[in-house]
């Protein structure tokens, strides 16, 4: 009786275990079904990823290329504002200078006009005074 008790007590006890064993595998079956998924999601995600930064990638490229395109043009625009810098100071100085020339250009023709209208009133004074000789003469 006393082993039948034991045994008893034993079955009692291992058959409660042996259940758990069993569940442990369910469970352990369960959480790696759940492992599984979720690594495929995981791969998923990063091969959605991987796609999305190459897309980054070929995009920054080209913004670099256009970047290095719009530098070099920059330059090339730098260099054409400096000539015409260049040039327009050289055409304000070639300005100021016909200025001035015209400036005294202008002065010397009125001191020219000046002397031709004093020669005007020497004529004037002198062909007067050849029509009083010419009227004595007359006379």
């Amino acid at each position: 009786m006393k082993q039948i008790l034991i045994l008893t007590c034993t079955i009692a006890l291992v058959f409660p275990i042996a259940l758990m064993g069993c569940n442990i595998d369910a469970e352990q079956k369960a959480e790696l079904e759940n492992l599984k998924a979720a690594l495929e999601k995981t791969e998923s995600e990063r091969d959605d990823l991987k796609a999305r930064i190459d897309i980054v990638t070929q995009t920054r490229d080209k913004l670099q290329e256009q970047l290095t395109e719009l530098a070099s043009s920059r330059d090339q625009l730098q260099e054409q504002v400096e000539d015409l810098i260049q040039s327009r100071d050289a055409a304000v100085a070639t300005a100021q200078n016909d200025r001035e020339r015209i400036n005294k250009l202008e002065t010397k023709l009125q001191i020219e006009t000046q002397k031709i209208s004093q020669l005007g009133s020497q004529l004037k004074q002198i062909q007067a005074a050849i029509a009083e000789i010419q009227d004595e003469l007359n006379l």
